[in-house]
């Protein structure tokens, strides 16, 4: 029989005396809990709200029960209320009538829910069955609509963070040629990152109608640096101009250089860039570059002539020139895994894994320290050291390496001494027959005097020459006059090695291992 049917209608006479006793609270108490409990398996996310309602409603009984003794009048059936302290779920239960009183219908529930303000989410098709259930029953009458959290910005970043934004001079011995440049050439309009913008979530709400504003959805930081741009509507990042993309301040910025994609082997007059360049492929076909920055190229160099005036240059795959006809200058560095048939004058440093056949002037040192770390039938002249693993090969072939002082000097010391003997030499020579026809006096002929204004003429050129060459190699060997720490470091000699350190030189005919050649007490030692 349901609760509806249990509704007594009363007659107009007097009110008949209860003739019972109110219902002792705590025998309610087992059939709160198990109704509590089963609640709880319906809804384990209500776990904690139904057993907060449950000790409110044994408050709520033991307190009609008092009541329902004090008065001694009848108690009509009452509508208790829970809210979950957020608000977002209520729940309800039936407490019976005591001492006679009336029940409640469900009409009457309803306005009950009405007038505590519980309006929104109200479960309209479960309240029926769940009302049926009786007295004592617990269960939600209402659920809340929870705000619906939109979408951040996003920011998706398709290049790696790389820090370089122009060559770096080496300051170690070697260079991983194994990996690419170390650098991120981009063409302008090319997207860096995608951007995905915000998107608003949805507003919620309370059973009591109370709105719950949805968190607000906060942009993505986009890492836009110098010479990028926005584009796409804002859901993009792109380059503004070709260069080279790196990370600086949590930002991609853009070194703003000439790109070449693929090879460059046919090329009209010289190609002149003013800053960085980036070449994609080969260089070759007699090519002539000339650039202000740093030159890389990621494939060979063949036939060609390279200059950086202030920066370095880097060949990721090598040079393999032809005798006279590849020329690499570079302002500070010379990056190469191998060097063959090629002039190469760096300001700084060369660092590579092999040369052969090739001449060298380095401001600094020679590193061949990595990969075969061979140097062989080369001319070197380097202004600190020659650091190798390996110097000459079994086939034999000559070396000459000179170290320790600035290529200059060492090249100036070498070539004056022979250019000034033969000035002196030539000056004497000219003495003679200039002795011989002054002594002929008034005898003299015409021809002999025309020949010899002609010999005084040439002695006066050589003697100026001869000033010329002694103030040079006084400057030089004041110059050389200082120590120098040079030396060339290897771990096995092949011969022939021409040493050449300051004044002192070498030619070393054996083979040899572990060699330190250095200058000591004015003698140059292999170890």
């Amino acid at each position: 029989m349901s609760l509806f049917d249990r509704l007594v209608p009363k007659g107009t006479g007097e009110q008949e005396k209860k003739s019972f006793l109110p219902t002792p609270y705590r025998k309610m108490f087992p059939e709160l809990e198990a109704s509590g409990k089963e609640a709880k398996t319906q809804y384990p996310n209500d776990s904690k709200i139904v057993e907060d309602f449950v000790w409110a409603l044994k408050e709520a009984c033991r307190t009609r029960y008092k009541k329902a003794l004090d008065d001694d009048q009848p108690l009509k059936a009452e509508t208790q209320f829970f809210l979950s302290r957020d608000r977002m779920c209520a729940y309800a239960c039936l407490l019976p009538p005591e001492n006679g009183g009336e029940d409640i219908t469900l009409d009457e529930f309803l306005e009950d829910i009405h007038y505590e303000g519980i309006n929104y989410g109200i479960l309209e098709k479960e309240m029926p069955r769940e009302f049926d259930q009786g007295y004592l029953h617990i269960f939600p009458v209402a659920r809340g609509k929870a705000p619906q959290a939109g979408e951040d910005g996003k920011v998706t970043e398709l290049f790696k963070r790389r820090r370089n934004m122009r060559l770096e001079v080496q300051n170690g011995s070697e260079v991983d040629f194994g990996q690419d440049v170390p650098l991120q050439p981009i063409r302008k309009g090319t997207v860096i990152c995608l951007i995905r913008l915000p998107r608003a979530g949805t507003d919620g709400v309370d059973v009591t109608g109370q709105k719950l504003p949805s968190p607000e959805a906060v942009s993505a930081h986009v890492p836009q640096g110098e010479n990028t741009v926005i584009g796409r509507g804002g859901q993009a990042l792109m380059a503004k101009v070709d260069g080279i993309l790196y990370i600086e301040n949590d930002q991609f910025c853009i070194h703003e250089q000439k790109i070449i994609d693929g090879d460059l082997v046919q090329f009209q007059g010289t190609l002149r860039i003013t800053g960085n360049l980036y070449i994609g492929g080969n260089v070759d076909g007699g090519v002539d570059i000339e650039a202000s920055g740093d030159i890389v190229i990621n494939g060979k160099i063949g036939h060609a002539r390279v200059l950086s005036t202030n920066g370095t240059i880097r060949v990721q795959k090598g040079i393999y020139g032809a005798e006279g006809k590849t020329f690499i200058t570079a302002a500070c560095q010379v990056q190469s895994p191998v060097v063959e048939r090629a002039e190469i004058d760096a300001g700084t440093s060369v660092i590579a894994e092999a040369i052969l056949n090739s001449t060298i002037h380095s401001g600094g040192t020679v590193y061949v320290m990595s990969g075969r770390g061979m140097i062989a039938d080369t001319l070197i002249w380097a202004g600190e050291s020659v650091l190798c693993l390996r110097i000459g090969n079994l086939a034999g072939g000559r070396s000459q390496f000179s170290v320790g002082y600035p290529p200059h000097i060492s090249e100036a010391w070498k070539r004056i001494r022979p250019e000034l003997a033969e000035a002196q030499a030539t000056f004497e020579k000219l003495w003679d027959p200039i002795t011989s026809l002054r002594k002929k006096g008034s005898r003299i002929t015409e021809e002999e005097k025309l020949l010899l204004e002609q010999l005084v003429e040439q002695r006066e050129l050589y003697v100026e020459k001869r000033e010329s060459l002694t103030m040079e190699l006084k400057t030089v060997n004041k110059m050389l006059d200082k120590k120098s720490k040079g030396r060339i470091r290897c771990e096995k000699l092949y011969p022939f090695l021409d040493v050449q350190i300051g004044r002192w030189t070498e030619e070393i005919t054996t083979i040899e291992e572990n060699c330190n050649i250095h200058v000591e007490e004015n003698r140059i030692l292999l170890n």
